[in-house]
């Protein structure tokens, strides 16, 4: 797989009401005025906790966890904050989460909004890689491997790379919770985010109020083992949504069989000229039918771009040129904001060892998308490995209420995982909203349910009939756009 499509394919987050609420911790972190991105300004602050929790401070490295805090807008604000724990694994919440923050400023009138940066991203002792980064874009396999390799003995030498998982990180969190002398919280857990949150409600439900799980990371999700075949499932929603669209289907009559001779062309590498949507430098690259299919994948990601797709497929079959296919792409890559050594520290001790190699062939049986997961268990071949709990493959059983969202037509963490958290979790409610792909969060009028939600407590009589009118972008019948 190119350097391009390296990171494509990522997860790109008790009755808490019922429960009896411990007194608040004394606050003994020290904030101070700081701006994020897109000239939002909280209260920053950092704590220092060991980089092995197994040892005492004194005899090992210690990490200091930066966070930010939102006060909450309005006087006499609730004393229960909500943590957003941004996806990956490998994103910085503080750099993350303040683009969306304008579409949930409704949450934010009567709690506080914390953002930790999780050990390894970030301000948090961040583990980069920036050779593998600044990889040209079609870098063969070999040059991403000894990149990879590379950037893994760099930070080894400074690190101690088993430490940097999930339940480690969410130990962490709770201190953060602790040093900023909350008591009860209420998590909002984004794609990999819903993993670090399910953690933390099994370890510390007493602590946890509520929840929501955006585009959830059940137990039984295994990064890129089941990535094929649940990306042809999204594929065949997405060609099933077009031949039952009016616009489409008439506008674009034969797009299943022009995506297949498109694929047929790409079974030898073609030659791709674009302009790089974020740089404006011209790239050049070769591109085979795999990398091809990596770039269907991450569009599938977002609505937006799948209203795109069948002009995108329509006029790359007609033309040959698949270079507005890939562009996105580019856009997309450059965005992620992964920590890639963190990246690899958490899936190669979390997915990696659960990886069987006849059961991802089985997986892939009729699909279109590649062995991705034979990427993963290259790049994890010598990565060290932690020794994660196997309760962390578990469902969650917590009485906590719990308010899971999935788009119909997720790629990467479609509704089933959510189904089977929801099944362990008696106070939960799934909401799955058609047409869509992954993370849902700020679509529609999902931030008022969310926070009709949380400012409850409880699913139990919410209003969900807004959802309805909920409906993903119309198709583009040309550049113009959809069907007026």
């Amino acid at each position: 797989m190119k350097q391009l499509f390296l990171l494509v394919i990522t997860f790109l987050l008790l009755s808490a009401c019922q429960n009896q609420t411990e007194p608040a911790p004394t606050p003994t972190a020290v904030l101070t005025t700081c701006q994020l991105s897109g000239g939002v300004t909280a209260q920053c602050g950092s704590i220092t906790v060991p980089e092995d929790r197994s040892q005492t401070a004194a005899n090992g490295r210690t990490l200091d966890i930066h966070f930010a805090v939102l006060p909450a807008t309005l006087s006499n604000p609730q004393p229960d904050p909500i943590f957003m724990l941004a996806g990956g694994p490998g994103q910085a919440a503080i750099t993350a989460f303040p683009q969306i923050l304008p579409a949930l400023q409704k949450l934010n009138q009567s709690r506080d909004i914390v953002l930790v940066d999780q050990r390894g991203t970030g301000q948090s002792n961040p583990l980069a890689c920036p050779n593998v980064r600044d990889l040209p874009l079609d870098s063969t396999e070999e040059m991403v491997s000894e990149a990879l390799a590379a950037c893994r003995q760099e930070l080894a030498a400074d690190n101690d790379l088993t430490q940097y998982h999930t339940t480690i990180a969410m130990t962490d969190l709770d201190a953060v919770r602790a040093a900023l002398g909350y008591g009860q919280i209420n998590l909002i857990g984004v794609s990999y985010g819903s993993r670090a949150a399910l953690e933390y409600m099994r370890l510390f439900p007493e602590q946890t109020r509520s929840v929501v799980l955006n585009a959830v990371a059940g137990p039984e999700l295994v990064l890129q083992l089941q990535a094929p075949r649940d990306g042809q499932r999204a594929l065949d929603l997405f060609f099933a949504r077009c031949a039952a669209d009016d616009a489409c289907s008439e506008t674009f009559p034969n797009l299943e069989a022009e995506f297949a001779s498109l694929l047929t062309r790409l079974d030898e590498e073609v030659a791709v000229t674009l302009v790089h949507p974020v740089t404006g430098e011209i790239v050049e690259m070769t591109l085979g039918r795999e990398d091809f299919m990596q770039s269907i994948f991450a569009l599938l990601y977002s609505a937006d771009f799948v209203s795109l797709l069948p002009l995108l497929i329509h006029n790359a079959a007609a033309s040959g040129d698949v270079a507005p296919i890939v562009s996105p792409v580019l856009s997309i890559s450059s965005s992620t904001g992964i920590y890639q050594g963190m990246f690899y520290a958490v899936v190669c001790s979390e997915d990696a060892p659960l990886i069987d190699p006849a059961q991802t062939e089985a997986l892939q049986a009729g699909a279109l998308f590649g062995l991705v997961a034979d990427d993963l268990l290259t790049a994890c071949a010598d990565w060290p490995r932690a020794d994660v709990p196997e309760a962390l493959r578990q469902p969650v059983t917590a009485v906590i209420p719990t308010l899971l969202l999935s788009g119909e037509a997720d790629p990467i963490t479609p509704p089933q995982y959510a189904d089977s958290v929801a099944a362990a979790l008696p106070q939960s409610l799934h909401l799955v909203i058609p047409g869509y792909g992954h993370d849902v969060l700020t679509m529609g009028c999902i931030p008022s349910v969310v926070a009709a939600f949380i400012s409850s407590g409880s699913v139990t009589g919410l209003d969900t009939t807004c959802l309805a009118e909920i409906q993903p972008p119309p198709f583009f019948v040309s550049p113009a756009g959809p069907r007026p």
